[in-house]
């Protein structure tokens, strides 16, 4: 046990420092020192909250001042050069410190070499916490390599090689290889279909764009790269189809549709409404101007009563709420645009200073839009009033599949798989590949695979794969828990836990030992995971001042060894080195099925690393102990 002694002289003069600071009255929060020699002078920099200066006292602003970076990104003894005011400013780092302020006073100390704490008997050492700056072992020194397709085992194989006419629902945890087996099936039907001589149409069907890039990589590597195999994310695959099938669709989506709106029009109870459209094309005042398919929206979405109907119908999965989200929404969307209303007006006078269109960021922004959730609906009308002989069914005519892989099939609503089974040709096939403990989107109402293989129109084989080959025993066992409820990690060379007393010595210390690990094994990619896209941007910003990163969205992954800052969402079928988990606060991650899945989605994409992070208190969905 540690014992008081007398600090080095720098740790007094820091005490002093920080004692003048608070009797100057209304000091901002300090959370770090850095000592620097520019020509001639030494000048102590405080970093915090908000820049102050008053006399010789400097506190500047963490997040925003050029200075600040010169404490992120260099060591004792570095020279730095760095970008104030239009003019370069050089110097070398002369001490730097993460400091705890407690009531004005300075409690703590803390540097590459030591920790000072203060007691009401003085200030005592303790060694630097290594666990929480050094490079895990799990990832020094030579690594097994890993194959993109690495070779089945007997369980996959089975799954891979069931016969020719059957589809295949593959269900497993994170880690067993179901996008593998799935892939690895369609290259098997492939063959059996080249060597019987006869084409076989294919489509692979993604949520995301990085695992759109993902399987098109694995399929290269299994060299399909050239056998007409369409790869697509399934929002972008559906409104495409749509914009073929329906005539008078509007070319512009929505982006303004609120988390009732989605609901609503992604729950299977919106079959309600269908039924109640089949024999029916109810007039439209003709001063609307619609096509035949936006009256079908309008009278689907724009009738309260029916809405009410479907809510009901819903029996309580859905708020009454809901009701006037969507008929609002639906109002806007049927609303003339600016343009529209003033077409009379030179097409030139009609667009705004910025480019963008005049309702941009105003309450009708999504003026003349239809939704992504509208599509299926459209499709399982068109095909139930073809049915009923009460009209064509405008899909007949799109193209058909042999086969279609359905990737990640838990984040699919009911009538976004129907509207996939249709898209089937005769005696087609389906592979579905998933994971109900991943199902992190309620909106999509999964019922299990059974149901999922009825609504796509097929009798699947069920298939459970139960060896898991991405992450290590410690993290497999982490998610295991976590996917039944509060989850208590074992810290080791695999998980690391750390509770940081501030966003500044979190990013201080992620960043650091990020940078650390980097030089060590260029090869490695390491994922920071944020809760939200809005979330990803801030850990960015801030991170990226302590080490190299790249912020993915949208699925832009390259899979590139480096640092990257994402989301959860982001991350589904994908797999890294190392994954930070950033702010696992209650706030991002309450005690909920959905932030669970999500959680237990970000931490399943670690193989050899996973490190969960805090500023305050821990989310509720891990055990006491952290």
């Amino acid at each position: 046990m540690a014992t008081p002694s007398r600090p080095p002289s720098q740790i007094l003069e820091l005490e002093a420092l920080i004692d003048r600071l608070a009797a100057a009255g209304a000091a901002p929060a300090v959370w770090a020192h850095l000592r620097v020699r520019v020509g001639a002078r030494v000048r102590d920099l405080l970093l915090g909250s908000r820049t102050q200066i008053a006399g010789d006292l400097t506190v500047l602003d963490w997040r925003t001042a050029p200075l600040a970076e010169v404490y992120f990104r260099n060591r004792v003894g570095d020279d730095y050069e760095v970008a104030v005011d239009d003019h370069e400013v050089t110097g070398t780092v002369l001490g730097r410190h993460r400091l705890a302020v407690v009531g004005g006073r300075l409690r703590e100390v803390a540097d590459d070499d030591a920790t000072w704490r203060r007691d009401d008997d003085g200030w005592t050492r303790w060694p630097a916490d290594a666990a929480d700056a050094a490079v895990p072992a799990t990832l020094q020194g030579p690594r097994p390599s890993r194959s993109l397709l690495p070779e089945l085992d007997a369980e996959q194989r089975a799954a891979v090689e069931l016969a020719p006419g059957r589809s295949l629902a593959v269900d497993g945890e994170a880690g067993v290889g179901k996008t593998l087996v799935a892939l690895y099936r369609l290259a098997w039907l492939k063959r059996r279909a080249d060597d019987a001589g006869r084409p076989l149409r294919a489509l692979v069907l993604v949520p995301t764009e990085g695992l759109r890039r993902l399987a098109r990589r694995l399929l290269e590597r299994m060299e399909l790269d050239r056998a007409g195999i369409e790869v697509a994310v399934v929002d972008a695959w559906l409104v495409e189809r749509a914009q073929q099938a329906f005539r008078g669709l509007p070319s512009r989506l929505s982006e303004g549709a609120s988390a009732q709106v989605i609901a609503l029009k992604r729950h299977p109870a919106v079959r309600v409404a269908i039924d109640e459209l089949i024999g029916v094309r109810a007039p439209v005042d003709p001063e609307l101007r619609l096509s035949k398919v936006r009256a079908d929206l309008l009278h689907l979405f724009g009738d309260r009563h029916r809405l009410e109907r479907v809510v009901a119908a819903a029996r309580g999965a859905l708020p009454a709420a809901a009701v006037g989200a969507v008929a609002r929404h639906t109002r806007i969307q049927f609303t003339d645009t600016t343009e529209q209303a003033h077409r009379d007006v030179d097409a030139d006078r009609l667009v705004a200073i910025d480019g963008r269109a005049l309702d941009a960021g105003t309450p009708l922004e999504d003026a003349g839009t239809f939704d992504r959730e509208d599509v299926p609906v459209l499709f399982e009308l068109a095909r139930r009033r073809a049915a009923s002989h009460r009209g064509a069914d405008p899909a007949a005519k799109l193209p058909r599949y042999d086969h279609v892989v359905v990737d990640e099939a838990q984040l699919l609503a009911p009538l976004e798989l129907a509207a996939i089974g249709a898209a089937l040709a005769p005696r087609g096939t389906v592979t579905i590949s998933g994971d109900h403990r991943q199902a992190t989107d309620d909106t999509a109402c999964f019922r299990g695979w059974a149901l999922a293989a009825e609504e796509l129109g097929v009798d699947a084989e069920p298939v459970t794969l139960t060896t898991t080959y991405r992450s290590g025993p410690a993290i497999t066992a982490f998610a295991r828990a976590l996917a039944a409820g509060p989850a208590t990690p074992t810290p080791g060379d695999e998980i690391r836990v750390s509770t940081f007393a501030s966003e500044l010595h979190a990013i201080d210390q992620i960043g650091g030992a990020l940078a650390a690990l980097r030089p060590r094994d260029r090869g490695v990619t390491v994922a920071v995971v944020a809760r939200n896209d809005a979330h990803a941007r801030r850990v960015h910003r801030e991170l990226e001042r302590a080490v190299e990163a790249t912020l993915v969205q949208g699925g832009a992954f390259t899979f590139l060894p480096g640092v990257v800052v994402t989301s959860c969402a982001e991350v589904a079928g994908l797999e890294f080195d190392a994954v930070v988990i950033a702010e696992l606060t209650p706030g991002f991650y309450p005690d909920t099925d959905e932030a669970r899945r999500a959680l237990y989605v970000a931490c399943t994409r670690a193989r050899d690393w996973l490190w969960l992070t805090t500023v305050g208190p821990w989310s509720p969905l891990l055990g006491p102990t952290t």
